[in-house]
């Protein structure tokens, strides 16, 4: 039986719980494209934990523009390179 690799949206991302996100990663079942979203997610997230205090809600700590913009510079992985280094797709 061959499985086909799956092509998951930022939106599928958000929705998918970790354990099938883990699952599926293990198992290669998710395409480049959707590989670089999960990286550029994780960038996204670390380069917002790093702006703002850890028990701090980041809409307390940033304006939507500055949300924005670093939505924006880590979606390139060369945007952010020491960010998020080797890191499990899934933690």
């Amino acid at each position: 039986m061959i499985n086909k690799q799956q092509s998951l949206s930022y939106e599928e991302l958000s929705r998918a719980g970790r354990d099938e996100l883990e699952r599926l990663a293990k198992a290669d079942l998710l395409d480049q494209a959707t590989l670089a979203r999960c990286a550029h997610l994780a960038r996204f997230f670390e380069r917002l934990r790093q702006m703002g205090p850890a028990q701090s809600k980041i809409g307390d700590v940033l304006t939507e523009e500055e949300i924005q913009k670093v939505w924006r510079e880590t979606a390139e992985e060369a945007a952010s390179p020491g960010t998020i280094g080797q890191r499990h797709l899934v933690h």
